[in-house]
């Protein structure tokens, strides 16, 4: 076979004009849809690391300037808003696997729990920085979407465990549960949702000096320290109960 077939330096987009189809896509599957932008530029053989002649170091923060230039202030906040929004209730679905509160129960909410709902209570920023980093703008937006994140896990954690686990455990005075769950379990989500959202901060900036698309093993120390701390509570709580 013509070995430019094999040769990444006849690859059609990086030639002038037209070109032939390769005879292997006739066979090929269609695609559910065309890539987005963000994939079409993070994919594209320009990146190729083959061909350092062809490397743009700029091309990735024109395409942010270029999208940033078609949003505005209002729908920034409604994406952070709303990313906030759907992860604290997102988190609490990882809370509710925790079960009974039998050995492997307890094994559970000390090691496991913490891990699911830290990520969980980020994921909605997670996605905005991955997939639309034209929507973020200042380091603030990663800690109040935090905060609200982690207010609305614990809002409605406690509901849960005020109005369903302390029937089922029968726990008689509720008022007493209900004011500690408010006074200290929800400033303790709150506090470690601030604290992994400083990991998020540190890809952004990370990612503005670079002009690349986000490396989130920058977020990992900071997401640890929230799962630890966050572990560390919930061993707290397990020797409480016996």
């Amino acid at each position: 076979m013509d070995e430019k077939h094999f040769s990444v330096e006849h690859e059609p987009a990086l030639g002038a004009g037209r070109f032939e189809l390769d005879p292997s896509e006739l066979g090929a599957a269609p695609t559910d849809r065309p890539p987005e932008q963000f994939e079409a530029l993070r994919d594209s053989v320009a990146n190729e690391p083959a061909l350092p002649q062809h490397d743009d170091p700029d091309q990735w923060k024109r395409w942010l300037a270029a999208k940033r230039r078609d949003c505005t202030l209002s729908g920034n906040l409604a994406v952070t808003a709303l990313a906030a929004v759907l992860s604290g209730p997102f988190a609490v679905l990882g809370a509710l696997m925790t079960g009974r509160p039998t050995i492997s129960g307890y094994v559970y909410a000390v090691v496991f729990a913490p891990v699911i709902e830290e990520l969980l209570k980020q994921s909605g920023m997670t996605y905005v920085l991955e997939k639309k980093p034209y929507r973020v703008f200042a380091a603030w937006q990663f800690v109040l979407a935090a905060v609200i994140s982690g207010v609305m896990f614990g809002a409605i954690e406690n509901l849960v465990y005020v109005h369903y686990y302390a029937s089922m455990a029968g726990v008689k005075d509720i008022a007493t549960l209900a004011a500690f769950r408010w006074a200290v379990c929800t400033p303790l989500h709150v506090g470690c949702a601030v604290i992994a959202s400083l990991g998020l901060v540190r890809v952004w900036k990370r990612q503005m000096q670079a002009g690349r698309p986000a490396d989130l093993s920058a977020a990992f120390p900071c997401f640890a320290a929230a799962m630890v701390i966050h572990g560390l509570y919930n061993l707290g709580a397990v020797f409480m109960q016996f």
